[in-house]
């Protein structure tokens, strides 16, 4: 472990991790058993298409989300579109600033208004008093996200949207698996939207799902799917091209078959973590809501500077530096990202300061089985360490005028990073005297 804030990789020094630790790092638990899966759909015939392999990944959906009806997609942009384009939804669609920008993007995309509401504080969720107070007669439907897999408050945005005449969707992106009351994500609005990209807690390499139990709304968005053709020749919808493929099927199917072992490791990981942050002073891990069942893929924590003694930006820039992977979703809140900032007058109709706050305080650590108790123990004790020096690290920041280390393996590091990691150590030598 480091003695001094002089050996901090941010600094120069060696990271502490020489393989770097991910946030929702890819999970392959049998590998050997899914390439055999593959051979059998490379010599079927059958590599798309609706194959046999899809049908079957549709029908575990179905289950795990206790739905009639599941239309899996290449990737949960295309299927949030196709959701929309389904249900006939025109004007302004009410989301959260704080979630992952593809939310207002696939909607602006497809000629849609994204208005952004504000969330909870203590969830990241729930948001039905700031909704109501954006609501207009231009409004279509509200897509609310159940954001870490913390699952929004359904029951009042159902009854919000049904005296308003508004559709009611759901981003369950980060939700599969999830529950609340007893009840599986998936069946709380007209429809809900699951991502199966390879950082998700299930994935399939690349994919997205639409589940519902509204069968005309279901048939119309498998047809929706495949370029609006229905039969063999007629074209019924303006379509597009949004399926799945069969390997990323078998590659679904096998990630949902091992989903317990997951959600176990994820549970162990987050009682190991509750333990090393608290005894962090600055450091918080987020709550799961009374009624929740979470498939623990996000190990969130919200980080108060000025007990730390450090900003959530230049703990994230430490921790990456050490080969702890940390993310910052979702900073900036999308209400902050183009073409919405350009346009704020359009896309801004209530106080966002709960969303501003999450946006500059709330970081993920690494969990999964990729990530060992050991590794957890370590990034306790570097997470202590860093508290403890907080002091010298602010004045070594100051020294180093804006330049940092990065670890090897970081995809923000810049090119020219062998020269400036010198210059991070002679400035500080400089400043040390």
């Amino acid at each position: 472990m480091k003695t001094s804030a002089f050996e901090l990789a941010v600094f120069g020094g060696s990271p502490l991790f020489a393989r770097p630790l991910h946030v929702g790092q890819p999970v392959l638990l049998n590998p050997q058993e899914m390439l055999t899966d593959f051979d059998r759909v490379l010599h079927s015939g059958q590599l798309t298409n609706n194959g046999p392999r899809l049908k079957d990944f549709e029908a575990a959906v179905c289950r795990v989300t206790a739905t009639r009806h599941c239309i899996a997609t290449c990737n949960a942009t295309i299927a949030l579109q196709i959701a929309a384009r389904a249900l006939k939804l025109t004007g302004e669609v009410i989301m959260p600033a704080f979630t992952f920008i593809a939310t207002a993007h696939a909607m602006e995309w497809i000629g849609l208004e994204p208005v952004f509401a504000d969330v909870d504080a203590h969830t990241h969720t729930r948001f039905p008093d700031s909704v109501a107070s954006c609501i207009t007669s231009g409004w279509s439907a509200v897509w609310p996200v159940h954001l870490w897999g913390h699952v929004c408050r359904t029951d009042e945005l159902r009854t919000l949207c049904v005296s308003r005449g508004l559709r009611l969707l759901y981003d369950s992106s980060h939700a599969f698996g999830c529950q609340h009351n007893g009840i599986p994500v998936g069946s709380f609005g007209d429809a809900e939207v699951f991502s199966f990209h390879a950082t998700k807690f299930v994935h399939a390499f690349e994919g997205g799902a639409i589940v519902t139990n509204d069968d005309q709304l279901a048939e119309r968005c498998r047809r929706l799917r495949a370029f609006g053709i229905c039969g063999l020749t007629e074209i019924s919808d303006v379509g597009t091209n949004g399926k799945m493929h069969e390997l990323s099927a078998v590659a679904g199917l096998h990630s949902i078959a091992t989903m317990s072992q997951r959600i176990v490791a994820n549970a162990e990981h987050r009682q190991t973590y509750a333990g090393q942050c608290h005894e962090v002073p600055g450091l918080s891990l987020l709550s799961i809501p009374d009624g929740d069942v979470s498939n623990g893929q996000y190990l969130v924590v919200e980080v108060d500077e000025t007990v730390l003694g450090l900003t959530r930006d230049q703990l994230v820039s430490i921790l990456r530096a050490e080969g702890v992977f940390a993310r910052s979703y979702f900073s900036p809140g999308c209400h902050r990202a183009e073409p919405y900032r350009s346009a704020v007058f359009r896309h801004v109709r209530v106080p966002l300061p709960v969303t501003e706050s999450l946006a500059s305080s709330v970081l993920q650590l690494p969990t999964g089985p990729s990530v060992s108790t050991a590794d957890i123990l370590t990034m306790g004790r570097l997470l202590k360490f860093i508290h403890r020096c907080s002091s010298d690290i602010r004045q070594m920041w100051v020294a180093s005028e804006g330049r940092q280390g990065f670890h090897a393996a970081d995809p923000a590091r810049p090119a020219d990073i062998g020269l400036r990691d010198l210059n991070v150590r002679d400035s500080v030598l400089k400043e040390a005297g």
